[in-house]
């Protein structure tokens, strides 16, 4: 299975892109913990990148006073406030689903039907070619030598046995 670990950070990455002093991330991170969507990749934990930017932006308003309880209180709301769109947006979706499963169905039945069709016309081709070939057959048998024709055409001219003078 393949992961998708390259899309996520390490905490010194993290750090670094977020442009703080050390002493000023880490205890970021571990006081906001599982509010940052950290996963593991094995024995490394790994951040979404976006969190560096996440990072530099609480920097700044905990030197407005920001409480880490207040940042905890702003990601949890903006979490829900995006899980509520999700939830909103989701039967525009299941009926977008619904209508594109519904034209690939009608496409998939066209497939079907020209599949079908064609296999008709193939038969009908294979049984045609056939015929012609009994036929060939058939007019090789009848084929004469085109000297037993002239043969035959001679004796035809002056039956025998008869005088025309």
């Amino acid at each position: 299975m393949k992961t998708d670990a390259g899309k996520w950070l390490t905490l010194s990455e993290v750090i670094r892109k977020s442009k703080l002093e050390d002493i000023e991330a880490r205890p970021l991170v571990k006081k906001l913990g599982n509010l940052l969507s950290p996963r593991n990749f094995g024995d490394i934990v790994k951040y979404p990148a976006p969190v560096a930017d996440l990072l530099a932006r609480f920097s700044i308003l905990r030197r407005q006073g920001w409480t880490i309880e207040d940042l905890k209180n702003l990601l949890i709301r903006s979490r829900q406030k995006i899980q509520e769109e999700c939830r909103a947006q989701k039967p525009d979706l299941l009926v977008e689903l619904r209508q594109e499963s519904a034209t690939l169905l009608k496409n998939l039945e066209i497939v079907i039907n020209f599949g079908s069709r064609m296999q008709e016309t193939l038969q009908s081709l294979a049984g045609l070619l056939g015929s012609m070939d009994s036929l060939i057959a058939h007019m090789r048998a009848q084929e004469k030598d085109p000297g037993e024709l002239r043969t035959e055409g001679s004796m035809k001219e002056f039956p025998s046995g008869s005088t025309n003078r």
